[in-house]
């Protein structure tokens, strides 16, 4: 789910039709003092950011004059909240305060209701869970059917089982019945209002609101400017940009990709590894377990969901982008909804390339499940010639999770021991040769993230025993053939495109048995300008 900002929200409401204080959001101390000076009354200044209990934290405080506000904003603006850095301040008119309620739409995860709540109470101001548990009887909600709809009947219903002057029963139907107009057309989650105050001259006003939007709905909204839809408490970084590419653009399985010490000079002073995980829970038992071991990581990634091969070497292949990661740990405990293998193809296919310029570079994998066996083969014959400090591990180690976070302990230690002696040689990055498209012997194919290439000048079958086609066959779906001793495209190019599952087999394999003539080129998306940018071979 995606947050907006107060003030985005508000906004929002305004346009909706509902009162909300006079006032502007501001960035800088000057901007503060204006927006104080413009409203001529006393100010409340309060910090933007995406946490609740605000005011506890200091980000939310009150002055009585332009002067006051500037100060005030001084332990604000720039200041971290919660673990948020507050960027801008919402000034408002200071509110006289008569009564507060308390207003919300949300979806229901509630297998009975199976559709969006209307909730009302008049104990508005704090918790609705504390006033659901002890005051009860001060809530009103509503179950609307998605086909019906939220009518002004319901609206009026809903308010006046609580309230009894006619004139705030009429006023607060019609908050209500705009607030779930605004809920549909942003394709929200929540919208929530609380306080809802009565000001002692009678306004009805929303003086504070959370908006959540449906993150499958982002793309409807491009004028929130949200560039990644899930629920962050910081900005997101370039890298994180980047990765949310790969899961945009590819829909199948997922690439969760955080970046979790957001300054890149931090990392580069060492001490970090790249953490990857499969499966949300199992992933976070065996971080929390490298963090009591007193590892420090870096990144906290996920590629669940059975993904494709070309979107889990997408994944680490930024993760590898990152400058001063020390070791690579990948933790995938019993995985039975999705064949292993595509990860095995994708951590050999990335490994290779990045062991080029990383010798000895430590790496521990945990992968039980779906295609274990299969999966251990695929790793360690294709990085058996490789320079790495690799150890791999299956079932019989799921629950020895503190003894996987000393073992990569020990080989982060061994690696940093290397380095400062400086007893291996890192190669110099080579360009690769693309191959020339207008070759006579050169195949290839798009496929729906990236394109296969294959040059039959250097195809060495059937020395090799085309591996290739028996790969494709076994891992992909069919779209190498065996033609006059040769590779050869099982298919026209629009046949191949939908056929090709980006497994990786093909390449992997052609070159594991002494071939050259694969590629399967991936885009990685702003990758090499980042790499390039930090100091990362590409």
């Amino acid at each position: 789910m995606v947050r907006l900002f107060e003030y985005q929200g508000k906004n929002l409401l305004r346009t909706a039709g509902i009162s909300v204080p006079e006032g502007a959001v501001a960035s800088t101390l000057d901007e503060v003092a204006e927006v104080a000076r413009k409203l001529s009354r006393p100010v409340v200044i309060k910090a933007q950011v995406l946490v609740t209990g605000r005011f506890k934290a200091g980000g939310i405080k009150f002055a009585s004059s332009p002067e006051e506000a500037k100060e005030a904003a001084k332990d604000i603006l720039g200041k971290e909240i919660k673990g948020m850095r507050a960027e801008k301040v919402l000034v408002e008119e200071k509110l006289d305060i008569e009564s507060e309620f308390f207003l919300s739409i949300t979806v229901s995860d509630s297998r009975k209701v199976k559709g969006p709540v209307v909730l009302f109470s008049t104990a508005g101001g704090i918790d609705i869970e504390v006033v659901a548990e002890e005051k009860p009887e001060k809530i009103s909600i509503v179950n609307v059917d998605y086909l019906r709809g939220f009518q002004h009947q319901d609206a009026y219903n809903m308010v006046s089982k609580l309230v009894s002057q006619p004139h705030l029963i009429a006023v607060i139907s019609d908050i209500a019945y705009k607030l779930y107009d605004l809920f549909v057309k942003l394709d929200a989650y929540t919208v929530e209002i609380n306080p809802l105050v009565l000001t002692k001259d009678g306004r009805l006003i929303a003086a504070d609101c959370r908006i959540t939007l449906d993150d499958n709905s982002v793309f409807r909204h491009p004028e929130f400017g949200i560039e990644i839809p899930r629920d962050m408490l910081r900005p997101p970084t370039d890298l994180e940009k980047i990765a949310w590419k790969i899961e945009e653009r590819d829909y199948r399985g997922t690439c969760y990709f955080v970046q979790l010490v957001p300054n890149i000079e931090e990392i580069k002073g060492g001490g970090y590894i790249a953490f990857h995980g499969i499966g949300g829970g199992a992933s976070m038992l065996a971080a929390d377990a490298l963090l009591r071991k007193g590892l420090k990581l870096a990144t906290y990634v996920d590629t669940s969901g059975n993904p494709t091969a070309s979107k889990v070497y997408r994944a680490i292949k930024t993760m590898f982008s990152l400058p001063g990661i020390e070791g690579y740990c990948l933790m995938g405990a019993v995985m039975a909804n999705q064949e292993q293998w595509y990860h095995g193809y994708a951590i050999v296919k990335a490994l290779r390339e990045e062991a080029k310029y990383r010798p000895s570079f430590p790496v521990l994998i945990l992968i039980a499940g779906n295609k274990e066996y299969e999966t251990h083969r695929i790793i360690m014959e294709g990085l058996k010639d490789i320079s790495l400090k690799l150890e791999l591990y299956g079932r019989e180690h799921i629950y020895d999770v503190e003894y996987l976070a000393e073992k990569v302990i020990k080989l982060v230690e061994e690696y940093r021991e290397e380095k400062r002696k400086g007893i291996y040689r890192v190669e110099t990055p080579v360009t690769e040769t693309k191959i020339k498209e207008q070759t006579s012997r050169v195949l290839s194919f798009e496929t729906e993230t990236g394109k296969v290439t294959i040059d039959i000048d250097k195809c060495i079958a059937p020395a090799c025993g085309f591996a290739c086609v028996k790969a494709d066959r076994w891992y992909g779906r069919g779209c190498l053939k065996i033609e006059d001793g040769k590779v050869s495209l099982a298919g026209d190019s629009n046949q191949l495109k939908r056929l090709c599952n980006e497994c990786l087999a093909c390449e992997v394999e052609c070159e594991l048995h002494g071939g050259r003539a694969i590629k399967v080129e991936l885009p990685l998306y702003g990758l090499e300008e980042f790499r390039r940018k930090h100091g990362v071979p590409i």
